[in-house]
């Protein structure tokens, strides 16, 4: 199993969502009901309140498939259960997003709801 993460700093009055494209190497079909949660391992949610630090991890991934072609599926982790704790956070509480993968992943991105 390769694991790698996407780390980046988020402000708490914002909503994300992490896109990523992860190509299906198995067979010579797409297999576009491959579970997101064979691909990411789990989410975790760093932060700090008043100089104390607080860690926040999250599995079962809610997710969307965005895209299929040939064999690469891209996908939209939804992160519902992050941004809903970082709406309990005070405003501009800055926190880090670390999404940990089972599988290689080339260039997740980070994106903020509009």
């Amino acid at each position: 199993m390769h694991a790698c993460k996407i780390v980046s700093s988020i402000n708490s009055n914002n909503n994300y969502y992490i896109t990523f494209d992860y190509l299906d190497i198995s067979d010579n079909l797409i297999k576009s009901e491959i579970d997101v949660n064979n691909i990411v391992n789990y989410i975790r949610l760093n932060y700090m309140i008043n100089t104390t630090p607080y860690v926040v991890e999250y599995d079962n991934i809610e997710y969307e498939i965005i895209k299929t072609e040939q064999k690469k599926i891209t996908y939209k982790l939804l992160l519902t259960k992050l941004n809903s704790k970082l709406k309990l956070l005070p405003l501009n509480t800055i926190c880090e997003i670390t999404v940990f993968f089972k599988k290689e992943i080339d260039d997740p991105s980070i994106m903020t709801k509009k």
